[in-house]
């Protein structure tokens, strides 16, 4: 049985009962309650998933928020090293020099070192992922080993700048 349903259950059926004696009364502070409740549920549920991450790459460090994703298993072919993606806005952060045309290219090898593409197999389909590795990757404190992909879009929507890779949950 769903816990929110559950607790909303035992409030109903322990003290609300008692205390509210109109019926219809009843049922709306019931039916709040299981409301409110699936939300703060589904709040911290979430929380879980997001980490506060902190980048190192040539003498600099980006805070972001990062959201660990179990549809991330990428892992790079030449180091063995598991990929998490970061967005095309802090790359750009991270390398505001990089023209856009660099990008659209596919010519991002002549400007990060260490850095080079891998195929991958994304929503859309199969596509090229440009990684590299930063100089450290910490995660809620915990340093982790992970090389960095450039996603071509921003997660504009989103509360997150970064996709962990599935495997580093185990570290964090």
């Amino acid at each position: 049985m769903h816990m929110a349903a559950i607790i909303t259950f035992a409030f109903a059926f322990g003290s609300a009962m008692y205390a509210f004696t109109n019926r219809y009364l009843l049922v709306i502070v019931v039916l709040l309650f299981y409301i409110i409740l699936q939300k703060l549920l589904f709040w911290h549920r979430r929380q879980k998933l997001f980490h506060r991450t902190l980048i190192e790459y040539g003498g600099k460090s980006y805070r972001i928020n990062a959201l660990l994703d179990s549809g991330n298993a990428l892992v790079d072919p030449i180091s063995k090293t598991p990929v998490s993606i970061i967005s095309l806005a802090v790359f750009l952060r991270m390398f505001p020099k990089i023209s856009a045309d660099k990008i659209l290219l596919n010519e991002l090898e002549k400007c990060v070192t260490d850095g080079h593409y891998i195929n991958c197999q994304t929503v859309n389909g199969k596509s090229q992922l440009f990684v590299f590795p930063p100089d450290k990757i910490q995660i809620n404190g915990t340093t982790v080993q992970s090389m960095l992909g450039v996603s071509t879009q921003n997660f504009s929507n989103q509360k997150y700048d970064a996709i962990l890779n599935t495997k580093l949950g185990g570290i964090i």
